[in-house]
């Protein structure tokens, strides 16, 4: 069990080492993300795939007879247009496409939700998973024209869907991931609004 906490602490340390040689200094603070919306289009989209992969080829049934009520086998007297498993060939081929989009998609919505954000002295860091790598995006925050707006209040509180966003010019130029408003997050943004 000791050999276990000093295998722990010495990862611990390793990692804080890491990270202060990273940041340039150890004196930084990290917003806690909220995993909630993450976790709820994850479930949605595996959701999505089991309920829909059954009803995949209901898809060529719609594509046969939509080329027979146009009849366009008539017109254009081509006899592999009549036979039914052509078409479930090309719903299969749209299914995959439409699945493939959507993982797309999703992949790079995780992307931007789950950007680990860190305030390193009047700068706010984005790192991002991007690849094999990481993607480093810095923002001065105290920058001229800029406007900090705080969304917050009510029940996004308790579901976590708070944010910082900054803008410039009434567009958005970057925001936090969404978070929770409590304890850690609550001192970082009381500094940051500086009350």
């Amino acid at each position: 069990m000791k050999l276990v906490q000093k295998w722990i602490s010495k990862w611990k340390e390793f990692k804080s080492k890491k990270e202060a040689a990273y940041f340039g200094t150890t004196l930084y603070d990290e917003l806690t993300t909220n995993p909630l919306p993450s976790i709820l289009l994850i479930l949605g989209t595996i959701l999505f795939f089991i309920y829909s992969l059954p009803y995949a080829f209901y898809l060529g049934k719609f594509f046969y007879w939509f080329v027979g009520v146009l009849e366009i086998t008539k017109v254009l007297k081509i006899p592999f247009l009549d036979e039914l498993r052509y078409y479930h060939y090309l719903s299969a081929f749209v299914y995959f496409y439409i699945s493939a989009s959507l993982l797309i998609d999703v992949s790079r919505l995780l992307n931007k939700w789950n950007r680990r954000t860190v305030f390193v002295k009047n700068e706010l860091w984005q790192i991002q998973r991007f690849g094999f790598g990481k993607k480093l995006i810095k923002f001065e925050i105290n920058a001229e024209g800029l406007q900090l707006g705080l969304e917050h209040g009510g029940l996004s509180d308790y579901l976590g869907c708070n944010r910082l966003v900054w803008e410039k010019n009434g567009e958005p130029k970057f925001s936090t991931p969404y978070f929770f408003p409590y304890k850690k997050n609550k001192t970082i943004i009381n500094r940051i609004l500086k009350r």
